[in-house]
């Protein structure tokens, strides 16, 4: 990492300003590093006004790993659901390794490294969000065969209008996200507005299956994949964005600080 050195100083370009210990003469020793305001909001998607943790000036950042993850499991999803290539609902079925391992693992494990460095907002989403692929593994996973648990399997009424109402709550849950994304940047709350929309979507779309209104539903489907692929175009620029700034490209890509702007905090 380029650095400068000037006394007992050394300027780390992505992280700031370090001071050596006084008797730190190892050549194997990391001093600890700090963050600027701006840093800590474009890394680690937190509020500027919020002072850094002496766990996140030391650690690296698990925020890449948590949008990758659902962006692997998010946009294949919205492509099948889309029909995108012949494909439709039912292709779900080749997602389910996908599911568990990128999507759940992915997403627990970063969600869990983000409450270690004191992340809650981001830590919340990851580990909600982890926990949704995973129930979508299980759902689609044919070694469960949770549909085969009523008459007319993935057609009865009563499977498909407990997916409404598992959908449903999720557009609740991203709602609430979305207003707590305006204390962040404009990307994040792109992202949670549009999965509001897609998880209305949803619900709707397999109300109508219930009903047996199946040409209504599949057009409700594909309007969720429309409003999955407007998060995926946010989360593909914030990943890039995030990677950009961890590697000190010398490009950056804006994210729209929201944290000195709406709600602000008062002191």
């Amino acid at each position: 990492m380029p650095t400068s050195t000037s006394g007992n100083n050394v300027n780390d370009i992505e992280k700031g300003p370090i001071q050596h210990l006084e008797n730190s003469h190892s050549t194997h020793y990391r001093p600890p590093i700090q963050l600027s305001p701006e840093q800590y909001e474009q890394l680690f998607l937190q509020p500027r006004d919020r002072a850094p943790s002496s766990l996140t000036i030391r650690f690296g950042n698990p925020t890449a790993i948590g949008i990758i993850s659902h962006l692997l499991s998010l946009t294949p999803t919205a492509a099948y659901l889309m029909r995108w290539g012949g494909a439709d609902a039912t292709s779900l079925v080749t997602m389910v390794g996908p599911y568990y391992f990128i999507g759940g693992l992915g997403l627990v494990l970063s969600g869990v490294m983000e409450w270690v460095l004191g992340n809650s907002f981001p830590s919340v989403v990851f580990i909600s969000f982890g926990g949704f692929w995973l129930s979508l593994g299980t759902l689609n996973d044919p070694e469960h065969n949770i549909a085969g648990a009523y008459a007319n399997g993935s057609a009865a009424l009563a499977y498909n209008d407990g997916l409404m109402f598992y959908f449903a709550f999720w557009a609740v849950t991203c709602t609430v996200y979305f207003i707590v994304s305006l204390r962040t940047n404009v990307v994040f709350a792109i992202i949670f507005a549009s999965l509001i929309f897609t998880f209305v979507c949803l619900a709707v779309g397999y109300a109508r299956i219930g009903d047996g209104n199946t040409d209504s539903a599949f057009d409700w489907l594909k309007a969720a994949g429309a409003c999955a692929w407007v998060c995926i175009c946010a989360a593909w620029y914030l990943i890039v964005s995030l990677l950009f700034a961890a590697v000190e490209m010398p490009y950056t890509l804006p994210l729209g600080d929201f944290s000195g702007r709406v709600f602000r905090r008062r002191r």
